[in-house]
């Protein structure tokens, strides 16, 4: 290992699977030189550089080449095109189970997962005591591994890594499964491996511990790299086009409906953006009605970017009467809005004069507050600290 030298290398990666409509396409493609196939492009052109003691989160929905991008990582896909070069050892926790066979005990899959590895026997064995140790799996050891829960094998695969120190660690969405305590451990054990000089690709759907953990992160979409930087730049960037697109599904579901006797022009904040917590909301909503004596009523929510509400008001939930008239302008102010740093939504919408039947609706995404603390949550709430 040369500490001079990136742990680790991509240049021009990409991954080109041919998909034929039926097994036959081959042996004709093969026979009378016709290209029956085509072409789905996993990977697409990605490079990038990971130094010797950082740890880079992996994020991008499902589908956008998380899995395949480490899978060549860890050798056990080849490239299409490209190169990687690895400085050290590279160990990776990818799909659990791949390398066990349900009929073998915990200790013979410790040794078969080894060789599926390619490791010497010898270093297997040398660290045998401390893999079933750290797995805390002492009684299972010699049991079929067909008996073992899912937690069980995610802790036998992740000790068996973790116990031979690799140069680059590679764990894609393990840590989902198993116990709290396990999954800690875990994590103590990658934060030594990063203290200790070496690299960490990490794959995860959680984006509280990618921004946690993680120096740097990489976001795949459709096979290519949308972002790359540090975790502060580029997981606010995800979070924001997540909710986007989120809100653009939900705006044209709505806007899809038949045709409703009242609808939301307009709604748009006031405020100069980003917000920062303490600020005066100020929203203004433009109403249109197909009659004048028809009475609706209006709500506005402010949700988080993960659809969970925030707060809603409304004219009926506040016991006001319903709204008339064929045009109309309202605004709606949260006057200093406590809200901590993050993405929020605004949703509004339009119902019947019972409040249950909804006829349009109307959504303002990427709504972000600037983050000026460390603190957690989704409001601030005043606190004194009395330590004795």
């Amino acid at each position: 290992m040369n500490n001079t030298k990136p742990a680790l290398r991509i240049s021009n990666l990409s991954k080109v699977y041919r998909l034929y409509d039926q097994p036959i396409d081959r042996l004709k493609e093969l026979l009378f030189r016709q290209r029956r196939h085509n072409d789905f492009v996993a990977l697409r052109e990605v490079n990038f550089d990971l130094p010797h003691g950082c740890t880079l989160g992996v994020v991008g929905n499902n589908g956008a080449g998380k899995s395949t991008l480490l899978q060549m990582i860890a050798g056990t896909l080849t490239p299409t095109t490209g190169t990687i070069e690895r400085d050290g050892t590279v160990l990776g926790l990818l799909e659990l189970g791949v390398g066990f066979h349900a009929e073998f005990t915990g200790r013979q899959n410790i040794f078969l997962y080894g060789d599926v590895l390619g490791l010497p026997r010898r270093l297997v064995q040398a660290a045998f005591d401390e893999i079933v140790a750290f797995a805390e799996l002492e009684s299972f050891i010699d049991r079929p591994l067909k008996t073992y829960s899912t937690g069980m094998r995610m802790r036998l695969a992740f000790s068996l890594i973790a116990s031979l120190d690799p140069d680059i660690l590679i764990v894609d969405e393990a840590l989902s499964v198993g116990d709290v305590y396990f999954q800690k451990k875990c994590i103590d054990r990658m934060m030594e491996f990063r203290n200790r000089g070496r690299a960490i690709l990490f794959c995860s759907h959680s984006l509280y511990q990618i921004s946690m953990f993680c120096d740097e992160t990489l976001w795949l979409e459709e096979g290519c790299v949308r972002q790359h930087g540090q975790t502060s730049r580029v997981l606010p960037a995800y979070e924001a086009w997540q909710a986007q697109r989120n809100a653009y599904r939900e705006q044209a579901d709505a806007d899809a409906r038949p045709e409703m006797p009242a609808r939301i022009l307009s709604l748009e904040l006031l405020n100069a953006r980003p917000c920062r917590r303490g600020d005066d909301l100020c929203f203004r909503l433009e109403l249109e009605c197909a009659r004048d004596d028809l009475p609706y009523h209006l709500t506005l929510s402010i949700k988080m970017d993960d659809g969970r509400g925030v707060y809603v008001t409304g004219t009926h939930l506040a016991g006001r009467p319903p709204l008339l008239g064929k045009r109309r302008e309202v605004r709606i102010t949260y006057p200093k809005a406590p809200l901590l740093g993050g993405l929020y939504s605004a949703h509004a919408r339009i119902f019947d004069d019972q409040g249950l039947m909804v006829y349009h609706e109307k959504i303002l995404p990427e709504l972000e507050v600037r983050k000026d603390s460390r603190e957690l949550g989704i409001c601030y709430l005043e606190n004194v600290w009395e330590i004795a």
